[in-house]
């Protein structure tokens, strides 16, 4: 009789232990199902925020490109402003 309980014994704690880990794959079902919405709804907000991103910077792209013309001729003035300062302390120079 004993062999026998042992396998019946056996037999319960095996039982148990699948209906544990039938709970807990349940339970890391509906978290992954939480997760899949959670990142549903994160890759939504992404593509909202990005084309919000785009717009600001459609709207933004002709003031920068203002800045970039401003700051190219602002070399070109300094750049004549020291020939001419060469060119007058030259004259000076000679005078």
């Amino acid at each position: 009789m004993e062999p026998e309980q042992n396998n019946i014994s056996l037999l319960i704690s095996i039982d148990n232990k699948v209906d544990s880990l039938k709970d807990q794959i349940c339970e890391i079902s509906i978290v992954q199902t939480r997760i899949e919405s959670d990142l549903k709804y994160h890759i939504k907000r992404t593509d909202l925020l990005e084309g919000q991103l785009n717009e600001i910077n459609e709207k933004v792209e002709p003031l920068h490109n203002a800045k970039n013309a401003m700051f190219g001729i602002g070399k070109i003035v300094a750049f004549f402003i020291g020939i001419l300062a060469g060119i007058v302390a030259a004259i000076k120079a000679f005078i």
